[in-house]
């Protein structure tokens, strides 16, 4: 339920039940003892939705919160890379990390080194996506 429907419905329960709250404090000793029960039964019922309600809501805000930090890690994580010799590095971090993967789908592959042999020069190899980063 999208939380604006949600607290509309909030709103609109509390104001069920306080209309009921008040005609049971306004009710005359005319009102039946059985009409009083049955009053009150809708109140709590109202107040137990009220409750379910607001709990949902809760649930809902702290998956956001939750979603907000990560991407806040996310964010500071990326600001932290940069790109160079074709490749991206971390701040801190001697292994490169895979352009086409971080690019593409912002994956951070760290790059496998293969030194210069008599058969090629010295590159970089990523795992995931068979790239390879030839040192110039």
């Amino acid at each position: 339920m999208e939380p604006i429907t949600t607290i509309s419905t909030i709103f609109s329960s509390i104001k069920t039940a306080t209309d009921i709250a008040k005609l049971i404090k306004d009710s005359n000793t005319s009102l039946e003892e059985a009409e009083i029960k049955f009053k009150m039964a809708e109140l709590i019922s109202t107040l137990a939705d009220i409750k379910i309600e607001l709990s949902e809501v809760q649930v809902s805000q702290r998956a956001k919160e939750e979603k907000i930090l990560e991407l806040e890690k996310l964010l500071a994580k990326k600001e932290r890379v940069i790109f160079k010799q074709d490749m991206y590095w971390m701040e801190g971090d001697e292994v490169p990390f895979c352009k086409v993967c971080f690019e593409k789908d912002a994956k951070y592959h760290h790059l496998e080194y293969k030194p210069r042999s008599k058969h090629s020069s010295e590159y970089h190899f990523c795992r995931i996506c068979s790239s390879y980063y030839y040192k110039r």
